[in-house]
């Protein structure tokens, strides 16, 4: 007897003996207080003889206890050694589940919660099947969010010092994200040698050699081209890098242009001042400014404002343009096509610039004609690669206007409001009406600074060449969860077929060079596989900061210099500056890792479709053509109870750390355990886009795992193993029996359907709807009376038995994926767990045998029979008799749980708590009645508690209860 159960029993005991002490005192002992008095302590004499539940295995831990639990349970059931274990021990082929590396950066976060348990219940699942995974954690080492932490504060220019810097910052976050990891019960061999690091030689190595692979199949190139720039990280940015801000507020132009001169056909308008009307958000780039768009297909027309002057605007956009500058008069309707060979005067310099038609120009906003600066805009290169127009770019790297751009705009910062108002102010004759638009513009997803689209030399994937393949490689491709396989589709390819380069080039010093040298005086890069093969030599002699460390000479040698045939190599190269963006890191994580270049599964945020899901994709396809996963499960990001971002500075971040160890203060920061954190992940992790994390649901997660704790805790005490049990006979099976296995089989392969299509949440559901109802609420209500009352070695009582042990390792590795912990403490008290075996060890099959619909035909109608006398209100467990009237085929199913007439021991009066029944078949009607009689003045057994008619009139046993009795004598005397 726990300690828990012997404090119950003696306050039960006190409290009745004061209460019959005051009824006495009060003279209050009327002759049914004496009968109820001395029945009580008839019933107490038979406690001993009852076999009641009995387990070590608490009811409920918590504070420093579930602490020391979870501390005690990695420890010593196996959890540090699965992974190697399960590797050595498990058949193949494997199941391979690629990690996305996190960013070596931060503390670990509730995000990190998702995404890692979601991975290791994934794992689990396999592993308890009997299936070798392969996994191998790893971390996303380089790049800017590493880079601007490391140096935060701090003065630092040397690329060797920041290096060094980031990469001890690096290897302090590593560190702190795998000890949660590992505290996560995430399973996974996390030694050194097991991760993979993007920072690593060997990984470094790999990636120089997939770059020159597509480097030689003209894939990778490089070339000037206007990309995302961010002045305030000073390097180029990916669209996987941007967040958009939907309220940036820009000041709006609509600015006037003066034509020079028009083609033959409109030379009418030559002897009349007439200007173009353009509206730029971006005043700034009217510096930059080399051409005017049009639509050849729309139509435009010449209207006369208040000074006589004629304008140009889109037909379409006519009253548009007149709300904000006043009335204008159309005279003439020209068709865009008729405006080609127009030209006009440059706004600052008076240069005299085309007009050019462009397939972007819409009516849609605007005037109708655009101003492009092909150094500002992926639209306006486009234009001028189309016209063979030098591309002209006047922005540093620092976002500020170069001495080409004149001496009154030279070092001006061209994303702030100061410069737009320096440019209109120089033009303020021709600026016809200012406005404020708010509209998405991108940031800098780290910075949170505005970037700027800037012309300069990059590093290129040409997706053009690629994008058919790919489109045409995820057919087979499945997603998870399957509702959203086509948005999720879509979502991946977007960027996809709408970009036809991705830019994998950035000015920092963290990260991974690109293997070039350049010419000083040209700027043009050689680079060939010899380099590569050299520079991989030096990696291995000297380190990967060797590229920053060491001269040209030192790391290449003059023979591969030499072998790439550069113009006036002598004093005029360079190790190229640029180092690859950390998508193009990652995304070839899958040729560094994985055994055949493929996983069976990817399992990251929706946030990736444009990150590591598409970079992975890009880069297998150009190298492998064929994508790098079998398929994709997407869960959600955690967000707090309102659905708002969890962030420090809002001060709604909820620590997984506190979660497991409770905070300062424990009433309002309680420890929950890794059992709660990981439901709540499985429950909610994976069926929205946005998780909620609440103090209040995370309070109904720790429910959930306390009804689970005491159901398996009432299993296990029913499971003891009473002095010879199970010795002396075969079980004998009772059809509630069968039909809780037949229920036990149905519940296993719908948990294992779950499990396979990754709905986790969808498990959770089910284990609490078996457990609350085909479990607690059924099978373990009807069977205390035989477990507590029956003999020992009886074959029904072996049989229930059984039937709990069955349920306790099914219950156990179902849940375990889920629920390692609480899973392996449940196995260490399991009585078939004789060598102390961690759970994930064991190999368990679902009989066959169990799986007979049969049983579940003959059990339904007694089922609802029994729901009938609930809803009667009927709770008084075997205080009532009935009568059946059952129908014929109802007949048929119930007389095989009655076997006569009226009994009091049927398997039909077990399942419906009833002291007996009288079954009768009624052929003539359509429904099954039952009518509930009181059978309170039938005598009670003392000791099972049961109404039998042959229980002796003046008190006592019944047949059963005194044949167990007598039988159990002896073996009671001895113990």
């Amino acid at each position: 007897m726990n300690m828990h159960r012997l404090v119950f029993r003696q306050k039960r005991t006190l409290f009745t003996t004061s209460r019959v002490r005051r009824i006495v005192n009060d003279q209050q002992l009327t002759s049914s207080t004496k009968v109820k008095i001395t029945s009580k302590k008839k019933q107490q004499k038979y406690t001993d003889t009852v076999l009641l539940p009995r387990t070590e295995f608490p009811a409920q831990l918590d504070g420093s206890k579930l602490i020391q639990r979870d501390e005690y349970l990695t420890r010593n059931c196996g959890f540090p050694e699965l992974y190697e274990w399960q590797r050595k021990n498990l058949q193949g082929p494997d199941f391979v589940l690629h990690d996305g590396p996190p960013y070596a950066n931060g503390t670990p976060h509730m995000g990190h919660a998702i995404n890692k348990i979601l991975k290791d219940i994934t794992l689990r699942n396999h592993v308890l099947r009997g299936k070798r995974v392969h996994y191998v954690p790893g971390w996303d080492c380089h790049g800017l969010p590493i880079e601007l932490k490391a140096i935060h504060g701090v003065n630092i220019q040397d690329p060797l010092e920041i290096r060094q810097t980031a990469r001890r910052y690096a290897e302090q976050a590593i560190a702190q994200q795998k000890r949660a990891f590992e505290s996560w019960g995430v399973m996974a061999d996390w030694r050194e040698s097991g991760c993979y690091f993007t920072n690593q030689s060997s990984y470094i190595k790999n990636q120089l050699r997939q770059f020159i692979k597509l480097y030689e199949r003209g894939i990778v190139f490089r070339d000037f081209m206007p990309v995302y720039w961010s002045p305030s990280s000073r390097t180029a940015l990916a669209e996987s890098e941007l967040e958009y801000n939907k309220q940036h507020q820009s000041k709006a132009a609509i600015v006037r242009l003066r034509v020079a001169d028009f083609p033959d056909n409109l030379s009418s308008f030559n002897d009349r001042t007439v200007y173009a009307l353009t509206w730029t958000t971006t005043p700034w780039t009217l510096v930059a400014n080399q051409a005017l768009a049009f639509s050849a297909g729309s139509t435009y027309c010449f209207a006369e404002d208040g000074q006589g002057n004629l304008n140009v605007v889109g037909e379409e956009l006519l009253k548009s343009v007149e709300s904000k500058i006043g009335p204008l008069t159309p005279v003439a309707r020209v068709q865009g096509k008729e405006l080609e060979g127009t030209t006009y005067f440059h706004p600052l310099n008076g240069t005299k610039l085309p007009f050019l038609a462009a397939r972007h120009v819409t009516m849609n906003l605007g005037t109708g004609l655009v101003h492009t600066a092909p150094a500002h805009g992926q639209e306006d290169f486009l234009v001028a690669i189309e016209n063979n127009i030098p591309v002209l770019s006047l922005v540093d790297d620092n976002g500020r206007f170069t001495e080409a751009a004149g001496l009154e705009f030279h070092g001006t910062k061209v994303s702030t409001d100061g410069c737009t108002e320096k440019v209109l102010e120089r033009i303020a004759r021709d600026v016809l009406h200012v406005e404020i638009f708010t509209h998405s513009y991108p940031y800098d997803w780290r910075t949170k600074q505005p970037v700027v689209i800037r012309a300069s030399d990059q590093w290129f994937i040409d997706i053009n060449s690629v994008r058919e393949k790919i489109i045409d490689s995820i057919t087979d491709v499945k997603v998870y969860p399957e509702c959203n396989r086509k948005s999720f589709t879509n979502a991946l390819l977007i960027g996809i077929k709408e970009r036809p380069y991705w830019c994998i080039s950035r000015q920092r010093s963290w990260g991974t060079p690109i293997p070039v040298l350049c010419s000083k005086k040209t700027g043009k890069a050689f680079t060939n596989r010899a380099l590569v093969e050299r520079l991989c030599c030096s990696i291995d002699r000297y380190g990967p900061d060797c590229w920053w460390k060491y001269s040209e000479e030192e790391l290449l040698g003059s023979d591969v210099i030499a072998g790439l045939e550069i113009p006036d190599v002598d004093d005029d190269v360079e190790k190229g500056k640029d180092i690859m963006d950390i998508w193009f890191d990652s995304g070839i994580s899958w040729s560094a890792v994985l055994p055949e270049g493929k996983a069976n599964l990817y399992l990251e945020g929706y946030d990736q479709f444009n990150g590591w899901f598409q970079s992975s994709l890009i880069t297998s396809v150009a190298l492998q053509e064929r994508p790098p996963y079998r398929a994709l499960f997407v869960h959600g990001f955690a967000v707090d109870e309102n659905g708002l971002k969890m962030s420090k500075s809002v001060g709604n971040v909820i620590n997984p750390d506190e979660l497991l160890l409770g905070g300062s203060d424990t009433q309002r920061q309680p420890v929950y355990g890794v059992d709660v954190l990981r439901w709540w992940v499985a429950n909610h992790g994976c069926q929205h886009t946005q998780v909620p994390a609440s103090r209040a649901l995370l309070d109904e997660c720790k429910q959930s795992v306390h009804r689970l704790r005491l159901i398996l805790r009432f299993l296990l005490g029913v499971s003891y193993h009473y002095h010879g049990e199970g010795t002396e006979c075969e079980p004998r099976y009772r059809i509630i029996d069968k039909y809780m296995l037949y229920s036990l089989y149905r519940y296993h392969e719908k948990m294992q359907e779950h499990y396979n299509n990754y709905e986790y949440h969808h498990a959770g559901k089910t284990i609490m709807h078996f457990v609350a109802n085909d479990l607690s609420g059924l099978y373990c209500y009807l069977i205390k009376d035989r477990i507590y009352c029956d003999e020992a070695t009886s074959p029904a009582r072996i049989a229930a038995v059984q039937v709990v042990r069955d349920i306790i390792t099914v219950l156990a590795r179902t849940i375990a994926p889920i629920l390692p912990h609480l899973a392996e403490e449940v196995w260490l008290y399991h009585t078939l767990n004789h060598e102390t075996i961690p759970l994930h060890h064991t190999a368990f099959k679902i009989p066959e045998s169990w799986n007979d619909p049969g049983t579940a035909d003959r059990v339904d109608a007694a089922i609802r029979l029994r729901d009938n006398v609930t809803n009667m209100g009927c709770r008084k467990t075997w205080e009532l008799s009935a009568t059946v009237e059952a129908t014929e085929d109802d007949f048929a199913s119930l007389s095989l749980l009655h076997g006569e007439e009226t009994s009091s021991m049927s398997e039909l009066c077990e399942i419906l708590q009833l002291s007996s029944v009288t079954l009768l078949e009624s052929p003539t009607i359509t429904e099954t009645r039952i009518q509930v009689h009181d059978t309170r003045q039938v005598r009670k057994c003392e000791r099972c508690r049961r109404y039998h008619p042959e229980t002796p009139e003046d008190g006592g046993l019944c047949s059963r209860c005194a044949s167990v009795l007598a039988k159990s004598a002896p073996t009671r005397a001895t113990a």
